[in-house]
Order: C-alpha cells, then structure tokens, then sequence
C-alpha cells in the first residue's frame, strides 16, 4: 500500500505530464537576425551615371529579367544573358515568353534586346 507522501508524488507526477502532454504550443518566437540581407533593395541595385562622383565609379544598372529564372543570378554578363535568352526562345512555353517580354523591356544591351525581340517574333 502507498504512503500518503507517495500518493501525494504520483499525483503531482502524473498532473505535470497531462499538463506536458496537453497543453497548448508556445507560438515560436521571432527569430533576430544580425546577417545581411540577401538582396539588395530594388532602387540600390545601381547608381545613375548621371548621379555619380568621379571619386566613386558608377555601377552598371543589371536587368533584374535573368533573375526570374535564377534568383541568385546578378544579371551577368552579354553572353550570359544571350544564352539564357536562347534558351527561353527554345521552351516555348507562356511562361518563358513572359521573361522574355520582360527581357525586351528591361535590357539595354542593342544585341541581347535583338535576341529577344526575335524570340519573341519567332514565338508569336
């Protein structure tokens, strides 16, 4: 037979597991973080010539098209953005036509704007 004291530690034992095992979940807490962000916000990305100093270069303005379909991409260089052009014109699918309308409205370089234009003649 159990002692008194020992019931008495049973029934504390066992209404602390119910209370574990039942009770609600704490909503997480919000994490801090102390990293950089990932991606630069959209009016950083480049600096102007025009609003440039002599002391600090001007950066080129990259499209942000070849970032919808790598968003860890920088926009590369010409012949990055030709082959990705090439390759969209290759899918032909609603989607790849959707950046490569994009690509003609965003790009300034004449030969990668050439390439989507016709792409996008050849598609439509």
């Amino acid at each position: 037979m159990l002692t008194p004291a020992a019931s008495l530690l049973a029934f504390i034992g066992t209404g602390l597991t119910a209370i574990a095992v039942f009770a609600p979940r704490r909503a997480p807490s919000a994490t801090v973080s102390f990293a950089p962000a990932l991606d630069p916000p959209a009016f950083d990305r480049c600096v102007p010539p025009a609003a440039t100093s002599d002391a600090e270069p001007a950066r080129s303005c990259a499209p942000g098209w070849p970032a919808l379909v790598d968003p860890s991409t920088d926009g590369g260089d010409v012949a990055v953005r030709l082959a990705l052009v090439g390759a969209l014109s290759e899918l032909a699918t609603p989607w790849a036509d959707a950046i490569l309308r994009r690509a003609l409205d965003e790009e300034a370089d004449p030969q990668v704007r050439a390439a989507a234009g016709a792409a996008m003649r050849d598609a439509g």
